[in-house]
């Protein structure tokens, strides 16, 4: 027998092993992806409130009016359900002009589904005065530490060491006059950046 012949012989009765299966995917159940979406949608509205909150304030220096702010988020809400909503009826006419394949699982199925709960789930938000007054309180809290945070950075850097009492009092209006034409324009800045990327 020749060295090719022997060569051959081992190839064929080589164990590769044994076939498993794959896993079966385990979809999530549809509420609990719903509920995933609103919180989502709902720390966007709170990020977009935020950031009118840190603009207005320093561009226009308007007061802080929960009114308006709660209408603006029920506004933003609305508007995340209508593009739900949009969403579903697209899906839906996609679905229409095809027949289910044989690589459609249940989360693609269901998708449209998903969408126009999510949409109802929002609409529900939006009417719920607590819910929407929730966004508005985090979102305040959360301009006021970006706006500390930043303030902190500027005036108290690694190192910094306090001026004397008449020098500090000498260099004080200087200082608040750079802190707001300069680090709180930049933080403006910063924060129409973010606004226009978000959006």
């Amino acid at each position: 027998m020749s060295f090719f012949s022997r060569l051959r012989r081992r190839k064929r009765t080589r164990d590769v092993g044994r076939y498993v299966p794959p896993r079966t995917k385990t979809v999530a159940p549809i509420e609990r992806v719903v509920e995933e979406g609103v919180m989502i949608a709902l720390s966007s509205v709170r990020m977009a409130v935020k950031n009118n909150l840190i603009v207005n304030a320093l561009r226009n220096d308007e007061r802080y009016d929960v009114d308006k702010l709660t209408e603006s988020a029920r506004q933003h809400v609305l508007t995340l359900a209508a593009e739900n909503d949009q969403t579903a009826s697209r899906l839906e006419r996609a679905r229409g002009f095809r027949k289910p394949g044989p690589d459609d699982d249940e989360e693609h199925r269901r998708r449209p589904q998903v969408h126009r709960m999510l949409a109802e789930s929002l609409r529900e938000r939006a009417d719920d005065d607590e819910a929407m007054r929730s966004i508005i309180e985090r979102a305040r809290t959360d301009a006021w530490e970006d706006i500390g945070r930043e303030v902190r950075t500027r005036i108290g850097p690694p190192g910094f060491v306090p001026d004397e009492d008449d020098v500090y009092q000498r260099m004080r209006k200087s200082r608040v006059k750079r802190l707001v034409d300069v680090d709180l324009a930049q933080l403006e800045r910063e924060q129409k950046k973010r606004a226009k990327e978000s959006s």
